[in-house]
């Protein structure tokens, strides 16, 4: 039953994104956020984090960063990214060795925050797709239904591994965020997807 609501959640997510991008203006920068808050809010207690709140903090401030630089740099689409990433990783360093020498499951709790961080991030491709459907001066219906058609079977594949390795049991959150990882982490694909479909049928 969990896994088919983060199955169900992973689905829902991708049509609200995918919506939110045709509708451009401050639609997708909502939905970004609003990702970043549940993945920020609910990763940790998905996989067991141990220094739960210090993560919490730092994945959710990558998101929300990452997303208003790429709303207020519309010709600098995703340029910003890396170095969020890379603060990012240095702030989680930080955040495992003040939890002292000898501390347990550090080398876990690293890689699963760098692995939130990447979502989060990777969620503000997602903007970008939005800013460069409207820049085409045409419909975007069809860039936005080959992406949504491509996403949907790369989180059949991808996503499947991620759900199969869900606990059973866990805080409602927890499966928020296991369903919406996938959907953000697709951000940047579907924009080179869109870019090329965009090509093709110019």
């Amino acid at each position: 039953m969990r896994y088919l609501q983060i199955i169900v959640i992973s689905i829902m997510a991708l049509i609200i994104a995918l919506a939110a991008a045709a509708m451009g203006g401050p639609a997708p920068v909502v939905v970004v956020i609003a990702m970043s808050v549940v993945i920020g809010s609910g990763w940790s207690s998905a996989v067991g984090i141990r220094a739960r709140y210090r993560h919490n903090v730092i994945i959710l401030t990558s998101g929300v960063l990452a997303a208003m630089l790429s709303w207020w740099q519309p010709d600098q689409r995703l340029v910003w990214l890396p170095a969020i990433v890379g603060m990012a990783l240095i702030a989680i360093f930080i955040a495992e060795l003040v939890r002292g020498e000898g501390a347990r499951y550090r080398l876990e709790s690293t890689i699963s925050s760098v692995v939130a961080v990447l979502a989060v991030v990777s969620s503000s491709g997602w903007i970008a797709l939005s800013q460069y459907l409207h820049d085409l001066g045409r419909s975007p219906v069809a860039p936005v239904l080959i992406s949504g058609a491509v996403s949907f079977l790369v989180i059949g594949v991808i996503g499947a591994r991620l759900i199969a390795s869900a606990p059973k049991e866990g805080p409602r959150r927890g499966a928020l965020s296991l369903g919406v990882t996938p959907v953000a982490l697709l951000g940047p694909a579907v924009l080179v997807t869109s870019q090329i479909v965009g090509l093709v049928v110019a």
